[in-house]
């Protein structure tokens, strides 16, 4: 009987150890699904920032910001822009300052590690060219599509919406 006592409790332990494991190595992967989720978040934001602010006097560093936080289409879509953007930028002497206003989650799947971003920003252009005309305010909507590269979260797409 005292055997069978000593089992029983021996089971009873065994087992309650293996749900308290299982239990933190559930939110242990849930912790790492949420970071991931955030990560692709702060990724697309990062790039909408890159995206609205340019300046003439480093331009240079704007690009190659805005292609660091791309991959795929968008970055070869950037890329392929990058010189009339460049010539446009500083012929004009336009500096742009991008703000974010808000950044969500639209969708996430970390088995494919793509996710997509809602993402609502505003920018404000000015010309250092001479000429009178004040500040211009432009507003942006973009659903961005984003893919975990390399360890990266990068922008593989954005698109404009209404």
């Amino acid at each position: 009987m005292r055997r069978a006592l000593t089992v029983g409790l021996v089971l009873l332990v065994a087992v309650s150890a293996l749900a308290v494991l299982r239990l933190v190595q559930a939110r242990t992967e849930a912790l790492a699904a949420e970071q991931e989720r955030e990560m692709a978040v702060r990724a697309a934001a990062a790039h909408a920032v890159s995206l609205m602010s340019v300046d003439h006097r480093r331009i240079d560093d704007d690009i190659k910001r805005a292609l660091a936080t791309s991959t795929g289409q968008q970055r070869a879509r950037y890329a392929a822009g990058q010189a009339a953007l460049r010539d446009t930028t500083v012929r004009n002497k336009a500096v742009q300052t991008g703000v974010l206003r808000a950044s969500a989650l639209a969708s996430f799947d970390g088995g494919r590690r793509t996710a997509q971003v809602l993402i609502v920003g505003d920018a404000v252009i000015h010309w250092e060219d001479g000429r009178k005309a004040p500040p211009e305010e432009r507003f942006f909507r973009w659903r961005m599509d984003v893919t975990k590269a390399s360890g990266l979260w990068l922008v593989s797409h954005a698109e404009l919406v209404q």
